[in-house]
Order: C-alpha cells, then structure tokens, then sequence
C-alpha cells in the first residue's frame, strides 16, 4: 500500500500543512472544552436539568473517543486530506445546527453529533503529517497540531467566555461553526491530495482490523501508555487548581491563561532540536513534565504558575515526538495507529479529574500524584525507544 508521497512537499506547502493543522484543531478540538464556561447558559435552556452542564461535556467527550476509532483508521481507505475536510466541514455544520438548539435534550444531541463529527480531525492530520512530510518536517508538524489541541483548552474557554455575555450560546457556537468552515475549505483548497491509487487502498474493513494487530505490538502498546500519561496530569492539575480553594477567580484565570505561551515556546524548541533522537527528546521534556508538576507541589503562586508553564510546554515538546514514534512503528496503518494514539490522549484526559478526586483535590497532593504518573510516562517510552 502507498502510504508516503513520492515527491518532497515544498517548504510552502509544509508551511500550510503546519498552519491548518494548528488552526483546524483550535475551534475542533476546542469543542470539548468550549461548553465549560457556559454553565449559567446552559441553565437557560428549557428543559435543562442539574446534570445539563455536565452532561454536555460528557456525551460529547464519550462519542468523541468512540468516533476516533471508528472513523479515524479511515485515513488509510480514503485519503487523511479527504477525511480531515470531512471531520471539519461535519463540525462547522452540526455546531451551526446546534448553535440553535431550541431546548436542553436537543442540544445535549448536538453535542454528541458534535463529537462524532469532530473526532476524525486529529487523527486525519496526524496521518497526513506522517504520509506527506519528510521525517524532518514530521516532529515539528506534529508539534503544530498537537500544541493548537491542548491550547484549545485555554483558547476554547476564554473565547466563550468573552463571547457568551454579549451572544450567549447561539453566538460561541457560530463563532466555532464559521471557524471550522474555514479550517474545512482550507484543507481543501490548499493542501495536496495524499490519497492512493484505488488498487492500492485497504478496505474499509481491513483498516480496522489492523488495530488488533498494533495492540500486539510491544513498543506502540508502550508509548500509548506515555501518551495516556500527559493530559491525565495535566488535568489533573487543572482540577487540583480549581479545587484547592486558596486563589481568588482572577489569580486562577492568570495561572491557567498564563501556561498557553508555553506552547509556542515549544514549537520554537523543537525546530531546533528536530535533528535531536527521539528518545532524547521524550526523555528531556517528560524529565522537565516532572519538574514542572513537583513546583506545583509547593502551592506557592509563583512556583505553581512556572510549574504550569513547564508542564504544558514540556507535554508539547514530548507528545509530537511519540506521535511520530507511533507512525514510524504503525506503517502501513498509519490511521490506526494514529487513531489510537488520539483515545489514548484524550481518554488520559478522561482520567484526570478521577485522579484529581482520588488524590482528594489538594494541589500539593495532586501535583506529587502527577509527577509520579508523568514518570511513569518517561518509564514506559523509555522502554519503548531503546534501540
């Protein structure tokens, strides 16, 4: 099966590859993240319950990590480009739709459609990096569409909360609706097909069948592990941070907006350390990761903003690195192994507020609990990348 390109993208077109992949997943993976801050608003619609609010996170999050595995391998089938158009255009449409739901049972369906439509993206972009760049363009690639997808989790919640008083629900979501428009027509208009030859394309069936055979696989099986580690700690500490009781809201609001810098430093790090081994790079940011989380332990305004800072900027060194680890070692299913990849993320996430809680939500607490689990991260890739 052809999976790579035969001829090198140009630098432009790697330049646009990098630049949709960040600003498609802003407004698509943000939609996880985007209903957070929409709690009063949600109360307003008719028919809403207690469990409205929280519900609206988790049915999009469970269909979320469902629709992964099940569209994601499709990239192998019909193209990643076509399935990333697809994933966009879907969101942009189902986001208009629910945008104006008329009561609380029919948004709660929007924000499961919203998650089906939206869990093709990242896995799709990942597949394309991996097919269509050289391997010295793939890390720093990666670094743009996983840096934008764990910024949506500030970008997604400060823009709706700007946005929310003036147009509630209904304007954040055409807001998001229009963005992910743009990200669909941009993958289409200006990025190169990556589809092959029909003779020469798995099964829809086959590409699913290939994730049993990469769950055999040892060293993938392992750096899923690191992969499940990074948000779950993250989270973790976001909980911890909300929970604990002893800043004020603005305090909050700079320590958690303050860590989004963080990410562009990492995609400025990691251009010049593209030439460095993977598992130097792993190894390094996810030994800064534990760094970070154990300054959060000391519950000191300061240390816990930079042990923030380091945290996010180090998961956003390590993560585009397993990424391309996993691709390099899941060929020729590549939209598998990315799919997988995706669940394991964002079901670490899933498991971040469980960890926060049962560590009792007291940020010192939580912050050790962190550091142990990143490095049991460092552990598993460790193992994983030893020659």
């Amino acid at each position: 099966m052809t999976t790579t390109a035969t001829v090198a993208p140009s630098r432009s077109v790697l330049l646009r590859t990098g630049v949709i992949a960040a600003a498609g997943a802003l407004p698509i993976a943000g939609q996880l993240y985007v209903v957070l801050p929409l709690t009063a608003e949600i109360r307003g619609l008719s028919g809403h319950t207690n469990s409205t609010a929280a519900l609206s996170s988790t049915v999009f999050a469970l269909v979320y990590a469902a629709g992964i595995l099940a569209l994601g391998p499709l990239a192998d089938r019909f193209g990643a480009r076509r399935l990333m158009v697809a994933s966009a255009g879907a969101t942009a449409a189902v986001t208009l739709l629910a945008a104006f739901a008329p009561s609380a049972p029919w948004f709660l369906l929007g924000r499961a459609a919203q998650g089906l439509a939206a869990a093709a993206f990242t896995p799709a972009t990942l597949a394309y990096i991996a097919r269509t760049a050289p391997s010295s363009a793939r890390v720093p690639l990666n670094t743009a569409a996983i840096g934008a997808g764990l910024a949506s989790a500030v970008v997604g919640q400060v823009v709706a909360q700007l946005i929310a008083p003036l147009a509630g629900i209904t304007g954040v979501f055409v807001v998001f609706a229009v963005a992910a428009a743009v990200a669909a027509v941009a993958a289409r208009t200006l990025l190169p097909s990556d589809t092959a030859p029909a003779d020469d394309r798995p099964s829809a069936g086959a590409v699913h069948r290939a994730i049993p055979g990469l769950l055999m696989r040892p060293r993938l099986v392992l750096l899923y592990c690191t992969g499940l580690t990074f948000l779950s700690a993250l989270v973790a500490l976001y909980t911890a941070l909300g929970a604990d009781g002893r800043w004020p809201s603005a305090t909050l609001l700079i320590l958690r907006a303050s860590s989004l810098p963080a990410v562009v430093v990492a995609g400025l790090i990691t251009l010049r350390l593209s030439a460095a081994p993977p598992r130097a790079r792993i190894l390094a940011a996810v030994g800064i990761a534990v760094t970070g989380a154990l300054l959060c332990a000391t519950a000191q305004t300061l240390t816990v903003g930079i042990g923030l800072f380091a945290v996010i900027g180090a998961i956003a060194l390590a993560a585009p690195s397993v990424v391309a680890e996993v691709t390099r070692l899941g060929a020729p299913a590549i939209g598998a192994a990315a799919s997988l990849y995706t669940v394991a993320i964002f079901g670490g996430a899933s498991l971040g507020a469980p960890l926060a809680a049962a560590l009792g939500n007291g940020l010192g607490t939580v912050a050790l609990g962190s550091a142990a689990v990143l490095a049991l991260g460092g552990l598993t890739s460790a193992i994983a990348t030893r020659t």
